[in-house]
């Protein structure tokens, strides 16, 4: 299972489901539909099991990303290794639509994490270190554009200058090709003068945006038919 993570789940159908909403979750969340939703109650999943699901699978998203930045090997003994990423795998694709409009599930239906989350969003974006705040918008922006989230302005209105194109770049790899980073990836922002606070914090967040912008897309994406 794990050298294989998109091979059909038989173990139970509500196991199934769960995995195959944590993968569409994780690389198209705006390709999920009321089918889906539908399809996740046949299987034996309630709306707060459906609402956990794409909740853990984003977070995890986030500190997979992280690892993959900082090339931290485990620190503890598991059963089965995962296979080694292989930076030839190419990277997901970005979103075909920008997902609006009333979502499906509200997050308040789990107050603690949404608490949690508005906390995460405030300490993210609302100070001026090691990034500024412009930087911290220009990724996020791009972000969710890749993402889907039609709630956030697209980056188009933003004047571009060589900084916010080497964030762009980074940004891009750590979103949709995370197991491609490596230390080339931070060439251009540490030839710019970026040092290693700076570096991880564009990593943190461009990964921390696609935890929100996956939530959001995701539950928006549950209110919509399928095609």
């Amino acid at each position: 299972m794990i050298d294989t993570p998109r091979a059909p789940i038989t173990v139970t159908p509500r196991i199934g489901m769960l995995a195959e909403l944590v993968i569409k979750v994780t690389e198209a969340p705006w390709s999920l539909s009321r089918t889906d939703r539908d399809r996740a109650h046949r299987s034996g999943l309630s709306d707060d099991d459906i609402l956990q699901a794409i909740a853990l699978s984003s977070y995890f998203g986030h500190l997979n990303r992280v690892a993959d930045a900082v090339a931290v090997p485990l620190d503890y003994a598991v059963q089965r290794m995962p296979p080694p990423t292989d930076p030839n795998v190419p990277a997901l694709a970005p979103a075909t639509v920008a997902v609006t409009g009333r979502p499906a599930l509200e997050l308040v239906r789990r107050p603690p994490t949404a608490a949690a989350l508005t906390a995460w969003r405030t300490y993210m974006f609302d100070r001026d270190a090691p990034l500024t705040r412009r930087s911290r918008t220009v990724i996020a922006r791009w972000v969710a554009l890749w993402l889907g989230d039609g709630g956030i302005s697209a980056p188009a209105d933003l004047t571009v200058n060589p900084i916010d194109d080497a964030l762009r770049e980074l940004a891009e790899l750590v979103t949709l090709a995370p197991w491609q980073l490596g230390d080339q990836s931070f060439t251009r922002l540490r030839g710019a003068g970026f040092d290693d606070a700076q570096l991880f914090d564009v990593v943190a967040v461009a990964s921390s945006t696609g935890v929100f912008s996956r939530i959001t897309v995701a539950l928006g994406s549950l209110a919509r038919s399928g095609a």
